[in-house]
């Protein structure tokens, strides 16, 4: 039998067993072969001291870019795909209402309990539709667009317009939220109101309403309406003016893609399947972002909020209870104990692993030794060159500022100034106030529809994405180079 070859994905800091397993072990064995015919045999998550990364098995990465590459050339299999995730969008809307108004003290177990057995099925239902437009996923079909754009134009054009026609011009749920927050500034420094009144706080309590729970997942906690109120106090001491030229740039600059995309198409003579392939790798870009942040990020955050109850109730602290799968969870209601020992060992490192298909999960030191079975240490002090794959072409130097998931966010803050490049595994809607001061990204993973290729064309920052070493190779404090016009990132000194 040929050695497996894992390749590690994306990581994240504070992820329990809990989540990996409703996250990604059942949907990559449930979920994802009802959607694409394709499921993992061999892939792992391992996690030590706060920090954990999710391994995939590199001819099966091939497979599910077969896999991937037939769906998304399939009219039918798109238009299937996206009903699908419009009505589970609707379906974790429904749950996270009625999940708001529960009283956990006051509710009875059986009630927690099937709260929690309906999430957790909403969660694995959810990740079915994002783990099939992983980058792996998506990676030959992207790949097929590319080489329809080099038959018919200049090979120095062809990333170009592939970056440009594969943009989203969509509103996220992220620039909504911006956009009214812009608006309920403006419509305050019109009428003079630097202070929170009554009127004031009920808008300002609407827009917390909407959009508190935007910073959940990956550790983040929901935003507060103190929070809000302290932003308001802040940003009403600007200028109407000022304000409503943030607001207006916002704007156009989804005017300018939309109007450049035109043009492109035009100056070309396109062809109806390469604006279509195109357009559909936009939307694919929008959705991934939008099933994050408005599907199962906010279901999470309740039924978290549950389990630390069940938890609770068995008497298990909230580790303890996040570290147990959802098979030990369940168990606890039928008069059984998880051995709290084992959970002391999953807190500071797990393995939970998918082995020709079956599932097994390793603690402490068993899972050390695995993980050094599955990996081998690799040296990179010598590389002073990596190359990827271009998200927003342009050429820019700057010194390396690498976040990994579970560092500091505010000690990596204060690291930035105008002249830093945000270095990182993946970004993500957390990553925000280091991406608005990044002259540069460049990131290990991601494809064409990922949170960096989407917000750096947004922001027009010059980002490399799919390096698969970049973090693991550049420091603190590099200078580099990034060549997003040949997708090269150099380490100058």
């Amino acid at each position: 039998m040929k050695p497996l070859k894992f390749q590690k994905m994306w990581e994240a800091a504070n992820t329990f067993v809990f989540n990996i397993d409703t996250g990604d072990i059942r949907p990559t064995l449930g979920s994802l072969p009802k959607v694409t015919s394709f499921g993992d045999k061999h892939r792992f998550f391992y996690y030590e001291n706060g920090i954990g990364g999710a391994y995939f098995e590199e001819e099966e990465m091939k497979k599910a870019g077969e896999a991937g590459l037939k769906n998304f050339t399939n009219n039918k299999f798109v238009s299937n795909y996206f009903e699908e995730i419009d009505q589970m969008f609707r379906i974790a809307e429904k749950f996270t209402k009625q999940a708001s108004t529960l009283n956990l003290k006051e509710t009875t177990t059986s009630e927690l309990k099937s709260f929690f057995d309906t999430g957790i099925h909403n969660i694995i239902e959810f990740f079915g539709y994002y783990l099939a437009c992983q980058p792996q996923c998506v990676a030959l079909f992207e790949k097929k667009v590319q080489e329809m754009l080099e038959k018919v134009l200049p090979v120095n054009k062809v990333t170009e317009v592939y970056t440009l026609l594969s943009a989203t011009t969509e509103i996220t749920k992220l620039k909504k939220e911006e956009i009214h927050w812009l608006e309920l500034a403006i419509n305050a420094q019109k009428n003079l109101l630097n202070k929170v009144d009554e009127n004031v706080k009920r808008e300002i309590e609407k827009h917390y309403d909407e959009y508190f729970l935007l910073n959940v997942g990956d550790g983040g906690k929901p935003h507060t309406l103190d929070e809000f109120i302290k932003k308001f106090e802040k940003d009403s001491k600007n200028t109407t003016e000022e304000t409503s030229k943030e607001l207006a740039q916002i704007y156009a600059t989804i005017k300018h893609i939309e109007n450049s995309q035109k043009e492109c198409i035009k100056k070309y003579a396109l062809t109806k399947e390469i604006i279509e392939y195109c357009n559909l790798l936009a939307r694919i870009g929008h959705y991934r972002l939008e099933m994050r942040i408005s599907g199962w990020m906010p279901m999470y955050h309740y039924v978290e909020l549950i389990l630390d109850e069940i938890g609770r109730r068995f008497s298990y602290n909230e580790k303890e209870i996040r570290f147990a799968t959802v098979d030990e969870i369940n168990s606890i209601h039928e008069g059984k104990k998880i051995d709290k020992e084992i959970l002391s060992e999953r807190i500071h490192a797990f393995l939970f692993l998918i082995e020709e298909g079956k599932v097994s999960v390793l603690a402490g030191k068993e899972a050390k030794n695995k993980f050094n079975v599955l990996i081998s240490k690799v040296d990179y002090s010598t590389i002073k060159e990596i190359k990827g794959n271009v998200a927003m072409k342009g050429k820019v130097k700057g010194k390396a500022v690498v976040f990994r998931w579970g560092n500091d966010m505010d000690e990596k803050i204060r690291l930035m100034d105008d002249n830093s490049i945000l270095v990182a595994g993946q970004t993500r809607p957390q990553l925000m106030p280091l991406i608005v001061k990044s002259k540069g990204i460049v990131t290990d993973e991601g494809g064409i529809t990922s949170h960096a290729a989407i917000v750096s064309r947004e922001l027009s920052i010059p980002c490399v994405i799919g390096t698969k070493i970049a973090t693991q190779v550049i420091k603190d404090g590099d200078y580099i180079e990034i060549d997003a016009e040949k997708g090269i990132i150099t380490i100058l000194k």
